[in-house]
């Protein structure tokens, strides 16, 4: 092997490196459940003691039947859940245990995003 195939070789090895640095593993950490901002059949999850044990209405991705439900999640980039209006798991359970909390919240999302 010359001194160009070894350079080429070495250089397309720490490309490949700093390609795996980016995978979809290490954005998948920067990602945060955000409940209460899907639309029907949009969630990723939750509504069933399967997922996060919320309101055990449905079995889990794109199967909600409500937009806004405080009981489902989207993923969201970590920090822009508060700004899209979400809840995390603690102030979701806390408002199911409330239907007119619920339905208010649900209220207020479609009107923020109408």
């Amino acid at each position: 092997m010359n001194k160009r195939q070894l350079v080429a070789t070495t250089a397309a090895s720490l490309l490949a490196l700093e390609l795996l640095a980016y995978s979809p593993a290490s954005s998948a950490a920067a990602m945060e459940k955000c409940f209460g901002i899907a639309k029907a059949g949009q969630n990723d999850c939750a509504g069933t003691h399967n997922c996060a044990g919320l309101s055990g209405l449905h079995g889990c991705k794109g199967t909600s039947k409500v937009n806004y439900d405080p009981a489902d999640f989207k993923l969201v980039p970590a920090g822009t859940c508060a700004k899209l209006g979400g809840l995390d798991l603690k102030q979701a359970r806390a408002m199911l245990r409330n239907p007119g909390a619920t339905k208010a919240f649900e209220a207020q999302m479609r009107k923020r995003n109408s």
